[in-house]
């Protein structure tokens, strides 16, 4: 999905992944010299990093796939963004000392997670945060109104994989996006997991359920796990 994946996100949304993504960064309320985009794709959410906390601070873009880190690093030198570093690691198991940020952000990456990669997402988000860091997720849900979860069911598990034939080539990759989003249902899923942590954390529903963000912070004071990963330099 790498090759299609920004340009797929953008029409199969209509522009709301846009939009969203952009919500999901404002959200935070609290800055910090360093930034984690947690599966960050082909850095689709930077450009909106970057317009909410300036130039200044550095970020670290992850993300599993090798073909997604070399999107991401296209996207850096096209845009000419400072102070950002590519990392291919997994989101649970990063590369990075305790509380190595002030924020960590992550975009339509929890859908592809188990509840108990989640709870490992969250407890290794904690570690990596400093005490008061902030934590804002994102990501494509199920409505829960009926009527509109079936269009919804209908845009995104036939029209979604058409679009992905009719502009991309590659109908396939899309169909699991509806598989994906069925079994996530939304971020109320990782509510209690970050709760668990020591998270002070909210959830917020974009357009009618349809994408759903868990925002918050790192307690104040609370412990982090302690960890003997190579230190990201």
């Amino acid at each position: 999905m790498s090759k299609t994946y920004g340009i797929a996100n953008i029409i199969s949304s209509l522009g709301f992944a846009y939009l969203w993504r952009k919500l999901a960064v404002q959200s935070i309320q609290r800055g910090g010299s360093r930034i984690c985009d947690l599966m960050t794709g082909g850095a689709e959410c930077l450009s909106h990093i970057k317009n909410r906390f300036g130039s200044e601070p550095e970020v670290h873009l992850v993300d599993w796939c090798e073909n997604m880190c070399r999107r991401a690093d296209s996207t850096i030198k096209r845009r000419s963004h400072n102070n950002c570093t590519v990392i291919n690691a997994s989101a649970l198991n990063l590369p990075a000392k305790d509380g190595s940020y002030d924020v960590v952000v992550s975009t339509f990456g929890l859908k592809t997670l188990s509840a108990r990669e989640i709870e490992q997402l969250a407890k290794e988000t904690k570690r990596i945060l400093k005490p008061g860091g902030a934590v804002s997720m994102l990501e494509f849900s199920m409505p829960p109104n009926r009527l509109i979860r079936f269009f919804f069911r209908i845009y995104v598990k036939i029209y979604v994989p058409f679009l992905g034939w009719v502009f991309l080539g590659n109908p396939d990759n899309y169909r699991m996006l509806w598989r994906y989003t069925k079994e996530f249902g939304s971020c109320e899923r990782a509510l209690d997991a970050f709760r668990k942590e020591g998270f002070e954390i909210n959830f917020k529903s974009r357009f009618f359920g349809s994408a759903t963000q868990i925002v918050g912070y790192a307690q104040q004071g609370a412990d982090s796990c302690s960890s003997d990963k190579q230190t990201i330099s």
